[in-house]
């Protein structure tokens, strides 16, 4: 039987050019720069905006049924106890900055608003962007979330139901700051804000609740 031959071809493959050049040492110093800064930057976010705190302005305000007594530094806004009754006065938010915030709620207490003594029947607002609050009463708006730029105020007024409790005679009721809920570079804070006053609500004669009365004595 004839020999069969078989011709195969060979291929030779060149090899591949793999660029062993490294990156310069400027430029390596640069990379781990920017990624230094950036870790940098994401670690202090937060504690930046946990260290941005709101504080009381420059004025006050309240209607014909409160009276305001000053003692040395401290100044007081009295009204007269009436159980469930309803009462307006205002407090102005000041931001000191250096960023910008957004005001998103204002309460008396803190926690559920079913629990709070002192219940927020009504919020308004006066818009103004001045390093100093006035207060306009006639000019008030409902509250919405607000924004406060840096080293500007918020003047809220608060309208609140004072609580249906027994008072003994020449007791009262009072609180110097509010609950805000707000936010600052997109994170949510929460903070009790001085007023820079107290606000207080006395009894002079005490009060006992109908309840209260009508439940039998040991």
């Amino acid at each position: 039987m004839p020999r069969r031959v078989v011709a195969c071809a060979v291929m030779k493959l060149a090899p591949v050019r793999v660029s062993t050049r490294t990156p310069s040492v400027a430029r390596r110093w640069r990379l781990l720069g920017a990624a230094t800064l950036a870790v940098a930057l994401c670690a202090g976010y937060p504690s930046v905006t946990m260290g941005h705190r709101l504080d009381h302005g420059s004025s006050w305000w309240h209607g014909a049924d409160a009276e305001t007594l000053t003692e040395g530094p401290r100044t007081e806004i009295r009204f007269a106890f009436s159980p469930r009754g309803q009462i307006t006065f205002g407090a102005s938010i000041r931001n000191p900055g250096p960023w910008p915030v957004t005001i998103t709620g204002v309460a008396v207490n803190d926690g559920p608003a079913d629990q709070h003594v002192f219940k927020v029947v009504r919020l308004a607002v006066n818009h103004t962007a001045e390093a100093n609050a006035m207060f306009d009463p006639d000019a008030a708006t409902p509250f919405r979330s607000m924004r406060v730029g840096a080293g500007t105020e918020l003047p809220v007024f608060v309208t609140i139901t004072i609580p249906d409790v027994e008072m003994a005679p020449g007791s009262g009721l009072f609180f110097d700051n509010l609950a805000v809920a707000y936010t600052v570079l997109g994170l949510p804070r929460h903070q009790r804000v001085p007023m820079g006053f107290r606000l207080s609500v006395l009894s002079p004669d005490g009060y006992v609740p109908d309840d209260a009365r009508n439940q039998p004595r040991d």
